[in-house]
């Protein structure tokens, strides 16, 4: 009896084994069919109006950008909560997660599953509702455990940073930032995919004294930097990336640590 057990037990285990490794197969054959499909001329002319660092990029690079917004899109959620979404706005938020990693071909945000699109900005509750002493707060937020994240954002925050114009806020960059941050496992303005040990110590040197620019009404970056070096890095990278012109010239060091960082020199 106990023989037969451990048979049953061990043809289940195989079962459950072959199961999972078909379902990988088919599911890697119909993401490589999606990605040796041409990219939509809709979502080209979308990226070219819409998307300012994707213009800037020279044709190859573009190619590139492409296809790590098809692999984003082919193998990530994206929903609207109480809101509908359409091809704009899924362009926007992988968009939002390339940019950050394209000088890292090979990153796809392992621990990403889903990007959740809220109507508004919502509370510490996710709530949108609009009522009287009701504070909508929250534009974007990166929630659930290291190896479980997900990505949620206001849907009009969004839309408003890619408007094809430079700007010095970006909530889809802000959060993306955070997740490359939290890849090493703390969410504290040192992510470690990009910045190496011998790195650290100028790097929060360099956070200080901004920070001290900051607070002494001496800088345009946004005072929200000041909650702690998590919110610094990622308020700094999306007027990094949003518009590095303007942020070059007023920041020239910071600019400096963050062309090091993202190892980024499309951007100039």
């Amino acid at each position: 009896m106990v023989q037969s057990l451990t048979t049953i037990v061990f043809y289940f285990v195989v079962f459950v084994v072959v199961i999972l490794l078909w379902s990988r197969l088919k599911k890697n054959k119909a993401l490589k069919t999606e990605l040796t499909k041409e990219f939509p001329k809709a979502w080209r002319e979308l990226l070219e109006k819409k998307v300012l660092f994707y213009s800037k990029l020279d044709l190859n690079d573009q190619k590139v950008f492409e296809k790590r917004v098809q692999l984003f899109i082919a193998t990530k959620i994206i929903n609207g909560v109480e809101t509908d979404i359409d091809d704009a706005i899924r362009l926007m938020v992988a968009c939002s997660a390339v940019i950050p990693t394209f000088a890292f071909p090979e990153y796809n945000y392992p621990n990403v599953h889903t990007v959740l699109l809220y109507p508004n900005s919502f509370d510490e509750k996710f709530q949108t509702n609009r009522f009287e002493g009701h504070k909508e707060i929250i534009s974007g937020m990166v929630y659930g455990g290291f190896s479980n994240s997900t990505v949620i954002l206001s849907k009009p925050d969004l839309i408003k940073a890619f408007d094809g114009r430079p700007h010095q806020e970006n909530v889809g960059i802000h959060e993306f930032v955070h997740l490359l941050d939290k890849d090493d496992g703390s969410i504290d303005g040192i992510p470690e995919l990009l910045i190496n040990h011998a790195f650290v110590g100028p790097w929060l040197h360099e956070i200080k004294n901004e920070i001290k620019k900051i607070e002494a009404g001496n800088s345009d970056i946004n005072p929200y930097a000041l909650t702690n070096n998590a919110e610094f890095l990622a308020v700094v990278s999306e007027y990094f990336f949003d518009n590095p012109e303007k942020f070059k010239r007023k920041h020239a060091e910071l600019y400096e640590f963050l062309s090091k960082i993202f190892n980024n020199k499309k951007v100039e």
